[in-house]
């Protein structure tokens, strides 16, 4: 069943920023309006809240995003002269509506209608989305757009949202809900950590359908250094390693850590008594970057909408890939070992994550997002991540896409909740999955984007 958002006085300020827009705009050219690609930025920041308070895993909220921006992609695809459609690209993607050769349609328009009705139909806050809907509606209107071609943007934006959700019930999706994971209780391999000692999340992830990748274990890491506690192993050296530097960890390190946990859901433990907090997901943290990334080079409406889908789809990729590979491998977390075989009091900095430890999903998809960045951008990648203030944490900046991408990896492992080869295994994963999807779809179609 739809819910209402519930967080009142955050959904005021998110609606009151699309309402004052229109009142301002009213007298103002639809074309100016509606192309605006800050209306973009502004409608997916809100989709990534939605997300937040519906708590998806992360592997959920990479799929929302993922087939909300391909289906406002394949819009903009089809006026022809700034992206070419993703049909025959995408696994199993095809029929995708074209529109009547007599069809008054404003294009970008369209495309937020398709954006936000695949959003809402992937989420559960209902009534969020339709203020959403609501109001970009009325922001066309105000803006002077004449009526015929409202109508047949709204219509056409709806079909192709239709056929993009209709081409989602093959993904496996449906067949993945419930599942669970079985702990072998076998030396080495994972079991449940504390504080809430979930089961594990998403074990039927890696059936789940590709969009680019030929198969989840297209880009398979090497293996993890073999269990043993030898103190003389190279898996032992692993854990100790985790271990001092968490000990050790200095003012800046604690901040990078926190400011990349992204946790969902992190349970809070105060004596008797337990509750938790919510939080961006890892996608919904590089959705934010790819929103400043394209301000910050003035990007139009067009690769902005590019930005964010490559972005998407590399991330909903890139989380198959690393799903396929931490339950091939069902590596014990650094937790389980310190605390079975070096120090039974010892605990991570962040709270460990409900999932096998290799390899690091967070940072599979931020180095594939961040080479979706690079490619389309090249060399302009530099910016300030505000994204992080709501939950308290100071802004970061960054030369490069790439350079938040690497700090990523280093956050997990200063958090204790990584081996150091894991998220040096998963960033060149990533890469490769980014690589891929600049390959087979975006880069044929956005040199000439502005």
């Amino acid at each position: 069943m739809k819910k209402s958002f519930g967080f009142h006085s955050v959904l005021a300020i998110l609606i009151a920023l699309i309402t004052i827009s229109s009142c301002k705009q009213k007298s103002s050219n639809y074309v100016i309006v509606m192309h605006d690609p800050l209306l973009y930025n502004d409608v997916m920041h809100k989709l990534n809240y939605v997300v937040i308070y519906d708590i998806f895993t992360p592997p959920v909220a990479s799929r929302v995003f993922a087939y909300s921006n391909l289906a406002a992609y394949e819009v903009l695809a089809n006026e022809g002269g700034h992206l070419q459609s993703m049909e025959g690209k995408v696994k199993d993607l095809n029929n995708i509506p074209h529109p009547a050769a007599y069809a008054k349609i404003d294009f970008p328009f369209a495309s937020l209608i398709a954006l936000i009705k695949v959003g809402d139909q992937l989420t559960f806050s209902g009534d969020t989305m339709k203020i959403l809907m609501d109001s970009v509606k009325s922001l066309a209107q105000n803006s002077g757009m004449p009526d015929d071609m409202f109508n047949s943007s709204v219509a056409f934006g709806n079909q192709v949202a239709d056929s993009v959700k209709s081409w989602s019930k093959n993904d496996n999706y449906a067949k993945t809900r419930g599942s669970s994971f079985t702990v072998t209780g076998l030396l080495g391999h994972w079991s449940p950590t504390p504080p809430g000692y979930f089961d594990a999340v998403e074990p039927l992830w890696p059936t789940m359908r590709c969009m680019v990748m030929d198969s989840a274990n297209m880009f398979p890491p090497p293996p993890p250094p073999a269990f043993s506690t030898d103190t003389t192993s190279s898996f032992y050296k692993l854990n100790k390693e985790v271990m001092y530097t968490v000990n050790n960890l200095d003012s800046t390190q604690k901040w990078i850590a926190n400011f990349w946990d992204c946790n969902s859901f992190k349970l809070h433990v105060q004596g008797h008594a337990m509750f938790a907090t919510k939080a961006m997901t890892p996608p919904g943290h590089w959705m934010e970057i790819v929103g400043t990334i394209s301000r910050n080079n003035h990007a139009d409406f067009y690769k902005t909408a590019a930005a964010y889908t490559g972005a998407a789809i590399g991330m909903y990729d890139a989380f198959i890939c690393c799903w396929y590979t931490k339950y091939k491998f069902d590596l014990i977390r650094p937790e389980t070992y310190i605390n079975k075989y070096i120090n039974q009091d010892w605990m991570p900095y962040l709270q460990t994550p409900p999932f096998p430890e290799y390899n690091s999903a967070h940072s599979t998809i931020s180095a594939a997002a961040a080479t979706v960045l690079g490619a389309l951008y090249k060399d302009n990648t530099a910016f300030k991540d505000s994204s992080e203030r709501d939950w308290g944490w100071p802004d970061r900046s960054f030369k490069t896409s790439d350079e938040a991408a690497l700090e990523v990896s280093l956050s997990r492992f200063y958090g204790g909740i990584h081996y150091k080869q894991s998220v040096q295994t998963a960033y060149v994963q990533g890469k490769q999955i980014g690589n891929l999807v600049m390959s087979k779809l975006i880069g044929k179609g956005t040199d000439n984007l502005k």
